[in-house]
């Protein structure tokens, strides 16, 4: 432990201690990137650079929009960047001295907006929304394990939630790391085409292979040997973790056709501990639980015109999960296995029309099917809070369609106005068996109960039903990008959504956001309103056609006082039958209002500070109560009738987030250093929408911090070298304690919910445990195979290099292919080897801190008021990647 905590100590004052203004010689080097509108890379553009004395360097991109200049003076340049239908680019650069990163968006002839991002700045600023962007230099210190890769990069977002798009689609599985050319984070997007409020936009964007191939294979490996014990195991933890990834990608058609090939998944398998109370003994242990994954992609990049690129993607994952539901308090009886199969197919067609427009179509398609399988059948007896025994009672199958069709137009009207209209069109096709619960649940508010033989209640959900249905969503959106002057650009827009299975038809969301730049400030500020749309979830629908009380379909028993283990036997049971779940006649799609300001400032040319508050309230949000619930004299409005969970649009959620991130990046140390800081109030009447109130006569007694409110959240990361070409990545994250509910253990209400708290305590009122992790990675590369064709690579890779205006080396020579040049601008260029191999070893935990979860809030539990397991102890994975 001394040694780790040392060398955490030594590596994080090495990377401090670094200086951003050690001379780097007195020569630039430009790395510059080329986008369109929508993202998208831009292999077709043409890059001048003009010194003051007039002398010019030119260069093309390569297929990722990708150029590096090198050997640039220091000082102020013109740079010039032009594409076939795109509006020419101009502005002057300083360039200081070492590496220096740029980024051009390009937009469609006609619109004239100056659009400078440096490292830290933006990338799409769509609805005005603040931006950060991470390149390919800090994308390689990322985790290469796709679910490891979205949880680092869902903690930067600062808990907000992350929405992943993938070249313009939304969800699915996140590509390979070696795949990525650029990832971009939006916070608080105005933009008519947004249909996610408060939530983060990481958009992803995958690197073509246009010119020559490339591939991966990696292989990662996590064992118990070198893991610590759990707090809450009594022998070390056993774990297994199997991980490999290959990939291969590259021209079939050079310049015109490209197509990519990638295979990962992982044969593992973890541990959770049981800490449970029986009467006879008290219980810890723990439960090995395996999975396997495998996931295949292959991929097509056509270029159909010289105005026209075709993308095709197929996509099938496997996963196989097993002892599913055990930990906790819950015994290894209580175990179930899923299994599920996803295809998927993803094409999209961009196209310029003229000088004006640019059109990008999307489809994708989707076909999941998935079961799952309880261990034992046998009836569930819940003690709250001491221990859980008996069948997990799950038992379903079903299988999902979906067709997503999704049509963004950009055009031009005069100078001035750059304008988007779309359209977003999901079908779904759903078919559902779900026999939950089929044996029944004896739930016991305390360990005495339980030996006195006294449930509160028993359940049951009653027959068989497989539904089938469909649903239909569609969202339309205009909106306005336009300049007013050099100083403020504003963007007004509006969103109309529909769907079937709700009655609410008009559902017009206006938006409105603005960037204002003071003249002689250093600094940006932007800010917006809009109203946003949720849709009603085709899950929810599924509860309201199974579970309808009638003698054809589900219907849920619920037995008051039963006796046990015959739960008729009790002598003052009262059984109750046909509970259900049914929707509300008035039932709308929820929405909220979502307010923001925010502001951007460069403090160094190396710093970069954004801090922002973000406002919203929720109407119509969907929360369950019973409408049959009994009255204070125990009457029900149905007598012979259970619970009548009702689906309502009538909550309400409130939020205030306040934001502030700061970026340090010194390009030509391959330095990078990103602390974010989030503080967040969030309240709301329910955790989801079928939860029940502890009194559904007063439901807005919920409200109260949802179960996501934390107050606190820190995330830093730390990318940089070490002596011996070792690089060192350090992630450290941490937040404040979640809350909790206390409750009684008891049905104190009679209503067949052993949710009641005591007078006057609300929910979610008391709080758990802070949590922090430290995690860190080194890495160590070796070249071999001598250097690629046509010369080095380097980052962004470098198109044919022309003299111009001056002496220099041309196509084959020392400004050829892969940057370098001649006359003013000097010597240049990168060494890269053919074929690269990598070692790595990465700690998760590593300084072991126990982290505590799950808090018992019953007052009639051994365990109130104390944690019930930890999070994973300290796991080290050594492994290897190898490219080419």
């Amino acid at each position: 432990m001394m040694v780790v905590r040392t060398g955490i100590v030594a590596l994080v004052a090495l990377l401090l201690a670094a200086s951003p203004l050690a001379a780097q010689g007195n020569e630039a080097q430009l790395r510059l990137t080329v986008i369109d509108q929508t993202g998208a890379s831009l292999p077709s553009a043409h890059v001048r650079v003009t010194n003051a004395a007039g002398l010019a360097r030119e260069a093309d991109v390569d297929e990722r929009g990708q150029t590096t200049l090198a050997a640039l003076p220091i000082g102020p340049v013109q740079l010039q960047v032009e594409a076939r239908g795109f509006a020419p680019y101009s502005a002057t650069v300083t360039l200081r001295r070492g590496a220096n990163n740029q980024t051009v968006t390009l937009y469609i002839a006609g619109v004239q907006e100056e659009v400078v991002v440096t490292e830290a700045a933006v990338g799409d600023t769509r609805g005005n929304a603040l931006t950060t962007t991470l390149e390919e230099g800090e994308i390689a210190e990322l985790s290469d394990d796709p679910d490891e890769l979205r949880a680092q990069l869902e903690a930067m977002t600062g808990g907000a939630g992350a929405i992943f798009n993938v070249n313009g689609f939304r969800g699915g599985r996140l590509p390979n790391r070696d795949e990525i050319r650029q990832i971009r984070f939006r916070t608080n997007s105005f933009s008519a085409d947004n249909h996610d409020a408060g939530r983060v936009q990481v958009d992803i964007i995958t690197r073509p292979g246009l010119t020559e191939w490339s591939g991966n294979a990696n292989f990662g490996l996590r064992n118990d040997v070198l893991n610590a014990r759990n707090a809450f195991a009594r022998t070390e933890t056993p774990e297994q973790f199997r991980r490999f990834t290959a990939g291969l990608r590259g021209p079939i058609v050079r310049n015109r056709t490209s197509l990519r090939f990638n295979v990962d998944g992982n044969r593992s398998f973890d541990s959770t501990t049981i800490v449970a109370l029986r009467p006879e003994a008290r219980i810890a242990d723990q439960v090995k639980r395996p999975f396997e994954q495998t996931n295949v992609t292959a991929g097509l990049e056509h270029g159909l015109t010289a105005s026209q690129t075709l993308r095709l993607e197929y996509r099938r994952n496997e996963d196989e999960r097993r002892n599913l539901g055990v930990g906790n308090f819950n015994l290894m009886e209580r175990a179930f296995s899923r299994a599920s199969t996803e295809h998927q197919v993803r094409t999209s067609v961009q196209s310029i029309f003229g000088r004006r427009a640019l059109n990008e179509l999307r489809v994708q398609w989707n076909f999941q099917e998935n079961a799952s399988r309880s261990v034992s059948e046998a009836p569930a007896v819940v003690v709250i809070d001491a221990f859980s025994s008996g069948g997990a009672g799950v038992a379903s199958e079903g299988s999902t369609r979906t067709l997503e069709i999704a049509d963004d137009f950009d055009f031009n009207v005069g100078r001035r106005h750059a304008m988007r209209a779309g359209l977003l069109f999901e079908a779904g096709a759903y078919r559902n068996f779900d026999a939950r619960n089929a044996a029944g649940t004896f739930t016991f508010s305390s360990l005495e109960a339980f030996l006195a033989g006294r449930p509160n209640t028993f359940t049951q959900r009653l027959g068989e039903l497989r539904t089938a249905f469909s649903q239909y969503q569609l969202g339309v959106y205009w909106q306005d990008d336009f300049r007013v002057n050099r100083a403020l650009s504003l963007s007004i827009g509006v969103r109309e959504e529909l769907q079937t299975n709700v009655g609410d038809a008009m559902n017009l969301m206006p938006r409105f956001g603005f960037t204002f730049t003071p003249r002689r400030a250093r600094l940006t500020v932007r800010g917006g309103y809009g109203i946003f749309h949720d849709w009603y979830e085709a899950d929810l629908h599924d509860q309201t056609l199974r579970v309808t009380g009638g003698p054809d379909a589900q219907r849920d028993l619920l037995i008051l006082n039963p006796g046990y283990p015959d739960p008729t036997g009790g002598v003052a049971a009262t059984m109750l039958g046909g509970g259900r779940v049914q929707a509300a006649p008035d039932l709308r799609m929820p929405y909220v209002h979502q307010a923001s300001i925010g502001i951007e400032r460069p403090i160094t040319q190396t710093l970069t500070f954004q801090t922002s508050y973000n406002r919203i309230r929720g109407r119509n949000q969907l929360r369950s109560r019973d409408v049959n619930a009994p009255d204070a004299f125990g009457v029900r409005r149905e007598p012979t009738v259970g619970t009548v969970a009702q689906i309502e649009s009538t909550g309400r959620s409130a939020s205030d987030r306040i934001n502030a991130n700061l970026f340090y990046r010194v390009p030509q140390r391959r330095m990078f250093m990103g602390a974010n800081y989030t503080w967040a109030k969030v309240r709301t009447h329910a955790d989801n929408p079928l939860s029940l109130p502890a009194d559904s006569h007063h439901p807005d007694a919920e409200w109260g911090p949802s179960a996501q409110d934390v107050r606190h959240r820190f995330n830093a990361m730390i990318n940089g070298g070490l002596p011996l070409g070792i690089r060192a990545s350090v992630n450290g994250v941490a937040q404040s304690a979640p809350p909790y509910t206390i409750i009684t253990g008891g049905d104190d209400n009679r209503d067949g919910v052993t949710n009641d708290r005591p007078a006057g305590v609300g929910r979610n009122s008391v709080r758990s445990a802070a949590r922090f992790d430290l995690n860190v990675r080194f890495t160590r590369g070796f070249g071999f195979g001598g250097p690629r064709e046509g010369g080095p690579r380097g980052p962004g890779g470098g198109g044919p290099v022309v003299i111009a205006g001056g002496p220099g080396g041309g196509p084959g020579g020392p400004g050829g292919p892969g940057g370098g040049g001649g006359g003013f601008f000097g010597p240049g260029g990168n060494d890269d080897s053919r074929f690269r191999v990598e070692f790595y070893v990465q700690g998760f935990n590593v300084l072991n801190r126990t982290n505590f979860l799950n808090f018992s809030g019953n007052l009639q539990s051994p365990f109130f008021g104390t944690p019930t397991s930890a999070a994973q102890a300290r796991r080290v994975e050594v492994g290897m990647q190898f490219r080419f």
